[in-house]
């Protein structure tokens, strides 16, 4: 059996389910790569389970899924435990189903996502959400201009866009970080898509003690004084229903 075990945002937020999950199979890993909580860590969950866990990062997940598949062959259960729910990253998504055509069980453990749960913390209407995308770092120089096509999409229907912010070798972009990007994919397309007077809401530390949730324009953003990541970002749509005005007038 393979268990795809979602933790949640945070340490309140830990199923009974998933700690039973976690302690009963025969090989566990943490998802170190696509995503990241304020209080969950490796240290944390092995002192709660009493016992070992495996860190796995994008090789294991992605390029060396055989190993995983292999513990399967040999009659051994997996966990995979991931920061909030496991089924938002298509890399499980590939996970589960290579193990479902090769014949093995898989199991599914919901957890509170940071997706529903900074559409809850917006106010805004859930329903009007588009597609959402994630902003990453450079490569090779080479800036990828995808969010920018997004949020002008999602712009010219009305609907909302979150933004994820990249984990790279565990470190995680910041909001500001994101919004400078942002900037720069404005200065190539000159678009006028992303512009100082651009509202936002930023989402930080989600889920624990002192999360925080603002809304600002670009402008403002880029002199805010940040909590430490993990951050989040919503280009809200400009076509607004009245009371999504108020609920952004809320969280100024």
């Amino acid at each position: 059996m393979l268990y795809f075990i979602g933790l949640g945002l945070a340490k309140k937020f830990l199923t009974q389910a998933s700690i039973d999950a976690m302690r009963k199979v025969d090989v566990l890993y943490l998802d170190a790569y696509t995503s990241l909580s304020c209080d969950i860590n490796k240290e944390y969950l092995e002192k709660l389970l009493g016992r070992q866990i495996i860190l796995a990062d994008r090789n294991t997940l992605e390029n060396n899924s055989k190993s995983i598949i292999k513990l399967l062959e040999d009659g051994k259960s997996v966990g995979i435990a991931t920061i909030g729910d496991p089924m938002i990253a298509t890399t499980h998504v590939s996970l589960a189903t290579e193990a479902k055509n090769k014949g093995y069980n898989v199991m599914i453990i919901p957890g509170i996502s940071v997706h529903c749960y900074v559409i809850s913390k917006s106010m805004l209407s859930s329903y009007k959400f588009g597609r959402s995308v994630t902003v990453v770092y450079p490569y090779d120089k080479i800036l990828d201009t995808t969010p920018y096509e997004v949020i002008k999409d999602n712009s010219s229907r009305g609907l909302h866009t979150i933004l994820y912010l990249d984990l790279k070798e565990g470190k995680p972009m910041s909001a500001k970080d994101a919004i400078s990007l942002l900037l720069q994919m404005e200065e190539i397309k000159k678009e006028g898509i992303i512009t100082p007077s651009t509202q936002i809401i930023i989402g930080q530390r989600l889920g624990c003690e002192d999360e925080e949730v603002k809304a600002l324009t670009i402008s403002e953003a880029l002199e805010y004084k940040y909590k430490d990541p993990p951050h989040i970002i919503i280009v809200p749509s400009k076509n607004l229903h009245y009371m999504e005005v108020e609920a952004l007038k809320c969280l100024h």
